[in-house]
């Protein structure tokens, strides 16, 4: 039927769709977490708590009171923010790279990282509050996209990685083969029923 066999070419498109999707997602988590130690560490080289910066990033939802807060809520929903960022990073570029070629992922990771910078730089630093864009300089930001750029170049083995998955969870089992009859055997033949015993009949020619 025309419906099922469109079913049927719609199957692989979807599969490889999720495949991008989730091979994006897993770049954006290693490059993310990555990142938030970084974002920690260079909080700590400068003499800062290590959440100063997390706390900065949870503007969007507790406001002003982000500059002299301590380790807090702020902190857990700062980190979780920044984290999503990257994800959902990742799970983008997901449908822009190219599986079957890792030099154009390269190439297109470069320019996706270098727009979203910029998109960082003007729009979501300082929409985290008036003063956010000081504990995020380029000198911090650059080499956290670094990172991620880094993970992003690693799209085709993730890619690989899935697909094989998916295909061999796809695969259906063997059927069990059927037992071979041994060699030199006959067919069985039925036999024929034996008489049953009882009285012979009257006209039995036996004396």
């Amino acid at each position: 039927m025309p419906t099922a066999s469109l079913a049927e070419n719609r199957r692989p498109r979807l599969a490889a769709l999720l495949f991008r999707l989730l091979a994006g997602l897993e770049c954006g988590v290693a490059g993310g977490v990555l990142i938030l130690v970084w974002f920690a560490l260079h909080a700590l080289a400068r003499r800062e708590p290590w959440w100063s910066k997390f706390n900065v990033a949870g503007g969007w939802f507790y406001g002003p009171q982000i500059y002299h807060s301590g380790l807090s809520r702020a902190t857990l929903a700062g980190a979780a923010e920044l984290l999503l960022f990257y994800c959902l990073a990742g799970a983008l570029f997901g449908l822009l790279a190219d599986p079957s070629s890792g030099r154009r992922t390269l190439a297109r990771a470069l320019l996706y990282v270098g727009l979203l910078h910029g998109f960082e730089s003007y729009f979501l630093w300082p929409s985290m509050g008036l003063f956010a864009a000081l504990w995020f300089p380029w000198g911090v930001t650059l080499p956290a996209d670094l990172i991620l750029l880094l993970a992003l170049a690693r799209f085709t083995l993730f890619y690989g990685r899935l697909k094989e998955a998916g295909g061999a969870v796809a695969q259906p089992l063997p059927r069990p083969a059927r037992a071979a009859e041994p060699a030199g055997t006959l067919p069985q033949t039925p036999v024929a029923d034996a008489p049953s015993p009882g009285p012979a009949p009257e006209n039995d020619p036996r004396p």
